[in-house]
């Protein structure tokens, strides 16, 4: 193969973050951060310190990206953007979630910062950044984990429903176990693990994305799965995918295996456009946000189909090619347009100037980027 075939996604990935850091970053290199923003946006913010989970969509989106492309102006940005953080939120607050917390309201937000904690740790090598995300996991645990409807977390303090957003504490927490050895967090995310198994997994092989004291939602129209409105989640059909990798890798036992090669294979007939692309179905602000575990962990899997790579690549393509905007911001509809009438998600107002919306969609692009990175 040509070395510029073997570089074409890393070639593709590498304007893509300078589009999106043009648009969400300020300053330089080393004393620069991601802009703060509150629904996506700068400007006037209720906290002048901006959302924290929405930084976290792009900070995963780059600790990907400088993993595949092994940029070292990406490594810096990294740890100019952790050290603010860290300078402008207390150790109590980044670890604090439920509604009280002002920060980390959700399941779902609470498992974004973690997650960034995880990334910024892994960039950094800073013992606080590994540090928050144990007492954030801890606590999120504590909180919502009980077992009502037979186990798993709620999804926020009204414990209306149970959700497949889990799976962002669930993947932090096994991750945490792995760099620490407490058995602690292997013990709840396990348990957390097997409940999304038991009640959320579908005849089809993919997952509901939230179940309630009825059962899951959407119980009774299995096939409304289209962009901007899902009765399952892209991003948390990949999050199991990488939880089942993970467990074969440190387990051995290949049951893990053949249940992430299922999640796979159960993505074709639903989450897959007619082009080939994937369909961002539930969530523009984190249908991306494993995109880079799945391409490292799920298809690198012995027996994984090359078509799955396939279709990843696709949906890099399309994006750069079809849902950037003229100004370098990404839409949330992969096939395109990126925005106006034509763009179910620019409709739904997940519009390509938030973060969130460009960072996921750029997600994507870096993930086609990650199976270029050298074995």
């Amino acid at each position: 193969m040509a070395a510029e075939e073997a570089d074409h996604f890393r070639s593709l990935a590498r304007p893509a973050v300078q589009d999106v850091l043009q648009h969400f970053w300020i300053g330089d290199e080393t004393s620069g951060q991601i802009v703060n923003t509150w629904h996506g946006y700068a400007g006037k913010l209720p906290d002048e310190r901006g959302g924290l989970w929405e930084r976290a969509t792009l900070y995963v989106a780059l600790e990907n990206a400088c993993r595949a492309l092994g940029d070292p102006g990406l490594a810096a940005r990294l740890r100019a953007d952790w050290t603010r953080t860290k300078t402008v939120y207390t150790a109590k607050q980044l670890e604090a979630c439920g509604q009280p917390s002002h920060t980390n309201w959700a399941a779902d937000d609470a498992g974004w910062s973690a997650l960034m904690y995880l990334a910024a740790y892994r960039a950094t090598g800073d013992h606080d950044a590994l540090d928050r995300a144990r007492g954030l996991v801890s606590n999120a645990f504590d909180r919502w984990l009980d077992d009502d409807l037979g186990g798993g977390m709620w999804y926020r303090d009204d414990h209306h429903a149970k959700s497949l957003y889990q799976t962002a504490l669930v993947l932090a927490a096994l991750r945490i176990h792995e760099l620490t050895g407490d058995s602690t967090f292997l013990e709840r995310g396990r348990k957390c693990y097997d409940w999304m198994e038991s009640h959320l997994l579908r005849e089809d092989g993919l997952y509901w994305c939230d179940y309630g004291r009825d059962g899951p939602a959407g119980k009774t129209r299995p096939k409304d799965i289209h962009e901007a409105g899902s009765v399952s989640f892209l991003g948390g059909n990949m999050a199991m995918g990488v939880l089942h990798a993970h467990l074969f890798r440190s387990t051995g036992d290949d049951l893990y295996r053949r249940r992430a090669l299922r999640t796979a294979d159960s993505l074709l007939p639903l989450l897959v456009a007619p082009g080939g692309v994937y369909i961002n179905d539930r969530d523009a602000w984190s249908d991306g946000m494993f995109a880079g575990d799945w391409a490292r962990e799920v298809l690198s899997l012995p027996g994984i189909h090359p078509r799955h790579a396939s279709v990843l690549k696709a949906t890099a393509e399309s994006i750069c090619q079809n849902a950037r905007t003229s100004d370098g911001f990404f839409g949330g509809s992969w096939s395109g347009p990126p925005d106006g009438e034509g763009s179910r998600w620019f409709v739904k107002n997940s519009k390509p100037q938030q973060l969130m919306t460009s960072a996921n969609s750029l997600g994507m692009v870096v993930a086609a980027a990650v199976l270029e990175v050298p074995k």
